[in-house]
């Protein structure tokens, strides 16, 4: 009886501890987009729509999506509106392609004017202290970019066993 509710306890723990972790983007684009007021700290993420270099900036525009615990956009998720980067400097535009998922920290800045389609719009503009360019690796898709260790317990009415495995 004591194995048993020992065996119990460890699974849930480890279902616990694998539960998919998200970073707090709050608020998202749409809700100081909703709100009008552009100000504070951000961290944001989502995936490219374009990128258009001035003479000492760059403007990039995002579709925003949640972050995931490592910061990485879920692309797979529904998208929680838009809002432009403006990083000092020139940004490669071939690097920084549509599509591409970005990552930034920085301070809202007001808000610009635009069109999605032809549909008026109006995007935060974060002023970003960092800008990451995630890598376009695919092994990401399936969540596992890094080596896993995993602890496993059996029970059967012959006695029990620990294994442990390494994953990649």
């Amino acid at each position: 009886m004591r194995l048993w509710i020992l065996c119990s306890a460890a699974v849930l723990l480890a279902a616990c501890s694998s539960a998919d972790k998200r970073t707090d983007t709050r608020p998202s684009p749409a809700e100081v987009t909703a709100s009008g007021n552009a100000a504070g700290e951000v961290h944001w993420g989502g995936q490219i729509v374009s990128i258009k270099n001035l003479r000492d900036r760059t403007l990039v525009e995002v579709l925003a999506f949640p972050l995931d615990a490592k910061g990485r956009a879920e692309t797979d998720e529904k998208p929680l509106g838009r809002f432009i980067v403006d990083k000092a400097g020139f940004l490669e535009p071939h690097q920084y392609a549509a599509n591409r998922v970005v990552e930034v920290r920085g301070t809202l800045h007001g808000f610009t004017k635009g069109t999605v389609g032809q549909a008026p719009y109006s995007y935060p503009v974060v002023v970003a202290d960092s800008l990451i360019l995630w890598s376009e690796e695919s092994d990401y898709a399936t969540g596992r970019s890094s080596p896993r260790i995993n602890f496993g317990v059996g029970v059967s009415n012959h006695g029990g066993g620990v294994g442990v495995g390494i994953g990649f």
